[in-house]
C-alpha cells in the first residue's frame, strides 16, 4: 500500500470509530423547549452507540414516558446531562471513568429567577457561594506570608473578572509579574541611578507600584519626583509602563500592570508601624550589639611580642 493509500485510508479508520457516551457526548445541555430536547435525545441515540445502555433518570416525566406539561412550563427548561464517576490513575487502584446515567431533569430558566421575588433570596444564596469559591481559589495553594499576598492579585474585583477568573490562575496576571519583575527592577536601575541604589525587593516593588501613597511614604524621591517641566514624573509609574510593554512583546496577560496604572492612587497599602522613636533605649540596644560582638572582632590592647631574630 502507498503512501497515498495509507493517507487517504486514515480518515476513513477515524470516522468508522465508534462514538461513545463516554467520550463524546457532552457533560449537560439545557434546552429551553421540550421539542428541542427531545431532538437532541434522538440524536444521542443517533451517535452514541452505547446510549441505550445506559440507565435514564427522567424528573418530570408521564406514565407514557412523555414531558409532563405541568412540569416543564414557560419558567423551565430542560437539561439533559451524563452522570460519571470518575477513574483513578493511583497505582495499585488504576480504574476508568464510567458513565452511571442520563439524567433529563427540569430546571429554572434564569428569566424565571430573576423575576421571582419569591427566588431572591435562594438566587443570592446561590451567588455568594459560587463567588465565594471563586475568589478563594487562588489562595488556597498558597503556603506562606509572601505567597498569600502574591495570589491576593488574583483575587477577582468586578463583576467581569468573576465571570472571567479562570484566567486568573497561577499562569494569569499574577505569573505575569512574577516573571518580569526582575527585568522591571534591571532596566530600571540601568536607566535611573536612584532606583538601582533602593535595590527594591520584589515585594516592595510591587507594592510601590500598587499604591502611590505607600510609594511617597517609604521611597520619597523615586515617587515624588517631577520631570523639567515640573510635571510628576514617578519612577514607579515608568516601571508599570515598562512591564505593560514587556508583558505585550511577550505575549502575556497585561492585566497586573494595567490595574496597577489605573487605581494606584486610590489604592492604600498599610504600612507597618516601627517602634515609637520615644521608647528606643539606646543604652539597651548598644549593651546588647556589645555583648553580641564576636570576640574575634574585639581590638586588641595588648602590643604583639617582638619578632625573635
Amino acid at each position: 500500500m502507498t503512501d497515498a493509500t495509507n493517507a487517504a485510508a486514515t480518515p476513513a479508520a477515524d470516522e468508522s470509530k465508534a462514538k461513545t457516551v463516554l467520550e463524546n457526548m457532552d457533560s449537560r445541555k439545557v434546552f429551553n423547549s421540550t421539542d428541542e430536547a427531545g431532538q437532541y435525545l434522538a440524536k444521542c441515540q443517533a451517535d452514541f452507540a452505547d446510549f441505550n445502555s445506559y440507565p435514564a433518570v427522567t424528573v418530570g416525566f408521564t406514565e407514557e414516558g412523555d414531558f409532563d406539561p405541568a412540569v416543564y412550563t414557560d419558567s423551565m427548561q430542560v437539561a439533559v446531562a451524563k452522570l460519571t464517576e470518575k477513574g483513578s490513575t493511583k497505582k495499585g487502584e488504576e480504574r476508568p471513568s464510567t458513565v452511571k446515567a442520563i439524567v433529563i431533569y427540569p430546571s429554572p430558566k434564569p428569566e424565571s429567577v430573576i423575576t421571582d421575588p419569591a427566588a431572591q433570596d435562594w438566587l443570592a444564596g446561590l451567588i455568594a457561594k459560587e463567588a465565594n469559591l471563586i475568589a478563594m481559589r487562588p489562595l488556597r495553594k498558597a503556603g506562606t506570608h509572601d505567597e498569600l499576598a502574591d495570589a491576593q492579585d488574583s483575587m477577582p474585583r468586578s463583576l467581569a473578572e468573576y465571570m472571567t477568573s479562570g484566567r486568573e490562575t497561577s499562569s494569569g496576571i499574577v505569573e505575569t509579574y512574577n516573571s518580569l519583575w526582575q527585568l522591571i527592577k534591571k532596566a530600571m536601575g540601568e536607566k535611573f541611578k536612584a532606583f538601582g541604589l533602593a535595590n527594591l525587593s520584589k515585594k516592595e516593588l510591587r507594592k510601590a507600584m500598587e499604591s502611590a501613597s505607600y510609594a511617597a511614604a517609604i521611597y520619597p524621591k523615586l515617587e515624588t519626583r517631577q520631570n523639567k517641566a515640573g510635571q510628576p514624573d514617578s519612577y514607579f509609574e515608568k516601571a508599570i509602563k515598562l512591564g505593560q510593554a514587556l508583558a505585550k512583546s511577550e505575549g502575556m496577560d497585561s492585566t497586573i500592570f494595567d490595574r496597577m496604572l489605573a487605581t494606584r492612587h486610590e489604592k492604600e497599602i498599610e504600612i507597618a508601624d516601627d517602634e515609637d522613636g520615644e521608647d528606643f533605649d539606646f543604652d539597651a540596644v548598644a549593651a546588647k550589639l556589645t555583648a553580641d560582638k564576636p570576640a574575634d572582632a574585639e581590638e586588641s590592647t595588648e602590643e604583639a611580642p617582638a619578632e625573635q631574630g
